[in-house]
């Protein structure tokens, strides 16, 4: 006689069943670099048939890609589970403005955050256009010499304090070096936005715009925008710059409604 299917059986889903896999693996072996085919064999599936599962996974911000394309489980999923920090509530909270403006400007775009003086991303949004340039959450990046690390910088009330601030995320720069920077943060900190090729890649802008909260001293995150550089489209930058002070003001303003920031003062 053929045994009744159980509600589980009847509404499994597949897909979510090996993002889950994924994640347990990951969880049992902490600090243990994986590599993709490491990951399949533990789960008992196919290379092919986890692909995309940990594409959405590491695009997400649950796994995070190391070298020798290796895999690590971020703490994105104590961070869910935990206290809600102030900061991941902003992350939440910004969320759907970054969607709203990938599909504005047809570009990618990040939060920055500073976590443990370290600035990485804390979120990210993907555009589906051709050449957008998108970077995984999780991902870490230097302060100095970043749009994104002008923005933090700016919140800072003197050169002496943004100097400090890069001494204590264990970036020594040189005075001279510094001076120039300064100068962009000076900038930023006056227009509200950073524009500055990336400082790997000349080829690739960077406009950055820095996100503030009214109970919090400084500045809070960063949300950025990478584009490809091209003489054939002079206006875009400007665009971009437009769309993202309108969405960093649209964030600022529910950080401030909520009293997200003002709950820890």
């Amino acid at each position: 006689m053929t045994e009744p299917i159980t509600r589980l059986q009847k509404y499994s889903a597949p897909a979510l069943e090996k993002g889950l896999d994924i994640l347990e693996l990951l969880s049992l072996r902490p600090g243990v670099a994986l590599t993709h085919a490491d990951i399949a064999k533990g789960i008992g599936r196919s290379k092919n048939e986890i692909f995309r599962m940990m594409v959405v996974l590491e695009e997400r911000g649950y796994i995070r890609r190391g070298e020798g394309d290796v895999f690590f489980l971020t703490p994105k999923l104590g961070e869910l589970g935990g206290v809600r920090n102030p900061t991941g509530q902003m992350i939440e909270i910004a969320r759907p403005f970054m969607a709203q403006l990938s599909q504005k400007t047809e570009q990618s775009n990040h939060l920055w955050i500073v976590d443990e003086n370290k600035m990485r991303v804390g979120a990210a949004a993907r555009a589906a256009g051709s050449y957008s340039l998108a970077l995984g959450e999780g991902v870490q990046a230097p302060m100095f010499g970043a749009s994104a690390g002008a923005c933090f910088l700016a919140g800072l009330p003197s050169s002496a304090a943004r100097m400090e601030m890069l001494v204590q995320m264990e970036e020594f720069v040189s005075e001279d070096a510094f001076a120039a920077f300064d100068l962009e943060v000076a900038r930023c900190a006056a227009n509200g936005v950073c524009v500055l090729s990336n400082a790997e890649n000349a080829g690739i802008v960077e406009v950055s715009a820095p996100i503030t909260s009214k109970g919090s001293t400084g500045v809070v995150g960063a949300l950025s925008v990478p584009m490809i550089q091209g003489a054939d489209r002079p206006n875009e930058v400007a665009a971009v710059v437009a769309a993202l002070k309108e969405t960093v003001e649209a964030i600022c303003a529910k950080l401030t409604l909520l009293a997200v920031f003002e709950r820890t003062t």
